[in-house]
């Protein structure tokens, strides 16, 4: 596992080899930037497959994301403004570190079975009205169907959640489990805290937790980007 310093050392000689040194050197801020961008670009193209296989396809992929899994059991959510769109259904909050859902656990509270596993169906906004609709397709004693609530963020140059799901159900939901791949914590050479700067919330010095097979990958992303930026 390469310590901040090496982190530092070998951003400092791609960083040079690709720019013949004339490019103005970064800080440590400024170098912890690109590289937790480049880290989280590098989670979004293995999940997708846009690098190799995605999630899930392969077993390298998938020990790769494996430290990001996580799952939780989401609460109702409370103190919301924007309206829903059924009187019946529930918001619930999801976890702050979640960057993709990769499945999504419904349990509800059928009074004459008991509890029941239901499968959730994630849809759009357009979308809603006509599967509402569609008895074959629209919420059911064995289906929920799921709206993502609020607006939308931009992440590693994709949008995702800001962090609610709106379930709508014919029964009762009992509760809501998402499993899903974590934002992971940012790569930060240097304490922060000083300079009244952070990454992500964060300003503690912290190297990359991710598989080491990643480490390269990471580390040419983000002086591709730097070089980027400074040539435009």
């Amino acid at each position: 596992m390469k310590t901040c310093d090496e982190w530092s050392r070998e951003f400092d000689i791609l960083y040079s080899n690709i720019t013949s040194n004339q490019a103005p050197g970064l800080t440590e801020y400024e170098k912890s930037k690109f590289l937790t961008r480049a880290q989280e670009a590098v989670v979004v193209m293995l999940y997708n497959g846009t690098l190799r296989n995605s999630f899930e396809e392969t077993e390298e992929v998938t020990v790769y994301l494996d430290p990001l899994v996580a799952q939780k059991t989401c609460p109702v959510a409370t103190g919301l403004t924007l309206p829903k769109v059924s009187s019946s259904s529930k918001v619930y909050k999801l976890p702050d570190d979640l960057f993709f859902r990769t499945l999504e656990i419904c349990k509800l509270n059928d009074p004459e079975c008991g509890l029941v596993d239901a499968i959730v169906v994630p849809v759009t906004q357009d979308e809603y009205w006509r599967t509402s609709r569609n008895p074959f397709k629209g919420a059911n004693r064995r289906r929920v169907l799921r709206l993502s609530y609020g607006e939308s963020k931009e992440q590693a140059g994709v949008y995702s959640d800001t962090g609610y799901s709106e379930l709508i159900s014919e029964i009762p939901v009992a509760s809501y489990t998402v499993r899903y791949i974590k934002r992971p914590d940012p790569i930060i050479l240097e304490d922060l805290s000083a300079d009244g700067f952070s990454i992500n919330g964060k300003t503690a010095a912290m190297t990359c937790k991710l598989h080491e097979g990643l480490h390269q990958m990471i580390l040419t992303e983000a002086v591709k980007a730097a070089k980027t930026v400074w040539a435009s």
